[in-house]
């Protein structure tokens, strides 16, 4: 197994449960901190930790609460304490966010509690197809049976045909993509789904009338359709994955082979290993021979991501950052 942390920290004396709860500060961590429209999770942990995924030590969270954590509003305080020696943050209650009403009705814009990461990013990762897990299912959903005019690739306000909707509103059309194999051990994690775009049901019936309101790629005839549910709003908070749980980079949603900062990748772990929202890796270059003098070079730490959309035998995580180009089998491990 590929653990290049672990034997630093026996190295140094260290057992790796102590070295888990250690909670580095930054020098210049702050001792009170207003938090702003447009601050993200992760922004505010790196201002006080050098390694912001320990983020649920410095609040003190049980595993439950990292799943559920308390909200955070622009405009919250917070105070940095010691507890037992130990630093903590907490919400300052004197500043917890007031409404006031008016006899008038009028309509405002409330923050909402700030995302973990920019949402923009992941957002459209969250609303759309990206991995066919279960092929029978995908055969059997509805799918586009006609065009306007015997056409096979439709256009923006072109009306579609459709059987098996069982209800109107907004659509996404599909189809299989690249078939996604694990590298080390050949199964199939699933078929990349590729995004065609959205349609509006106009009339539900036998066979049901449809119009493209969106192209992102393509839509076709033939295309497969899934119903367009809203993102759903992620609760958590970064968090170190077990330190057995290891895996590799499979595929990039771009399908570029040298990825960098903000790119969304695939990697070969899931629900059934243990894989969570919020789970923040390592990336590791492999280490790698030099033939001429038949030299094996160290394994190098170039990047740390974080996941966001967990499925049964993979997940997507966005690179958070990269200190060189990342590129496809580049291993994860504790960060």
């Amino acid at each position: 197994m590929f653990k290049p942390i672990i034997p630093l920290i026996l190295a140094l004396g260290l057992s790796a449960a102590a070295f888990a709860d250690t909670l580095v500060l930054r020098p210049d961590a702050p001792q009170r901190y207003v938090v702003k429209r447009g601050d993200t999770l992760w922004d505010i942990s790196g201002r006080y930790l050098t390694a912001p995924w320990k983020w649920p030590q410095l609040w003190n969270m049980n595993r439950d609460e990292v799943k559920n954590p308390h909200w955070i509003y622009p405009g919250n305080v917070l105070y940095l304490e010691m507890v037992d020696g130990k630093p903590r943050l907490r919400l300052d209650s004197s500043a917890l966010r007031v409404v006031k009403l008016s006899p008038r009705v009028r309509a405002e814009q409330l923050d909402s509690a700030i995302p973990t990461i920019p949402a923009r990013i992941i957002d459209p990762f969250l609303k759309r197809p990206l991995l066919i897990e279960d092929e029978a299912s995908y055969l059997q959903s509805p799918k586009i049976i006609a065009g306007p005019d015997n056409r096979v690739i439709l256009s923006t306000t072109d009306r579609a045909y459709s059987q098996g909707l069982d209800s109107g509103g907004l659509w996404q059309a599909y189809r299989l993509g690249r078939t996604i194999t694990d590298p080390d051990s050949n199964e199939v994690l699933g078929h990349e789904a590729t995004y065609g775009g959205d349609l509006m049901v106009d009339k539900l019936d036998e066979v049901s009338t449809l119009s493209v309101r969106k192209i992102a790629e393509e839509v076709l005839v033939g295309d497969h359709l899934l119903k367009s549910l809203p993102a759903p709003l992620l609760n958590y908070t970064p968090h170190e994955p077990p330190p057995e749980l290891e895996g590799r980079i499979v595929t990039s949603y771009a399908g570029v082979n040298e990825i960098g900062q903000q790119f969304n990748v695939l990697i070969n772990r899931g629900a059934r290993d243990g894989v969570e929202v919020g789970h923040v890796f390592g990336i590791y270059r492999a280490p790698r021979q030099i033939s001429v003098d038949k030299v094996t070079l160290p394994s190098e730490k170039v990047g740390r991501l974080i996941v966001f959309r967990v499925f049964n035998k993979a997940s997507y995580a966005l690179v958070l950052d990269a200190t060189q180009p990342i590129m496809i089998k580049d291993r994860i491990a504790q960060p």
